[in-house]
């Protein structure tokens, strides 16, 4: 039987370092011990990737279409801790990103412990241990930086987007 979970990596993405089968994001720290924390982001590359308009993934400049994966919760804010992607990186991450993807029913429910350099989501204590929300791929042909809960955010609250498309959506059991 084969691993869905695990895609196979695009040669975009091939001069990336892998773990367990699945590419580690440009932005995803990695600790003094040589780990890399999922979920997370290193506090530097993320400003990088925002403010210089490169992806969150591959670490290169954006062309003229981009993808901000955004929660539910995000999309009526229009704005993000979430980095802007290529729409190849997007489609991977879909893929390869079991909260995205719609493969974990709920955050994680303890805290990382991160270095200085490293961040977590500026609402990753409210969402802790909470079901997770529906994710969505915003395509844009560009967006704003803005500040959000003290951190650098992407948000298109200046624009319209190209096209709002459902990733997950989970409607609640019904007991």
């Amino acid at each position: 039987m084969t691993d869905t979970s695990v895609p196979p990596i695009p040669a975009w993405l091939a001069h990336l370092p892998t773990v367990g089968g699945l590419v580690v994001p440009w932005i995803t720290p990695r600790t003094a011990d040589g780990r890399y924390l999922f979920g997370s982001v290193d506090r530097d590359r993320m400003e990088h990737v925002l403010l210089r308009r490169w992806c969150g993934v591959c670490g290169r400049p954006h062309a003229d279409r981009l993808v901000l994966l955004m929660r539910l919760s995000d999309l009526s804010r229009r704005c993000t801790s979430e980095p802007p992607l290529h729409p190849q990186c997007a489609a991977y991450t879909i893929t390869a990103c079991p909260m995205v993807a719609g493969r974990l029913d709920h955050y994680r429910s303890t805290p990382r412990r991160l270095d200085a350099t490293m961040a977590p989501a500026p609402d990753s204590a409210a969402r802790q241990g909470s079901p997770a929300e529906p994710w969505f791929a915003v395509w844009l042909d560009g967006y704003q930086v803005v500040t959000d809960h003290g951190n650098l955010a992407a948000s298109y609250a200046d624009r319209r987007p190209l096209r709002i498309r459902p990733i997950t959506w989970r409607l609640p059991a019904i007991l």
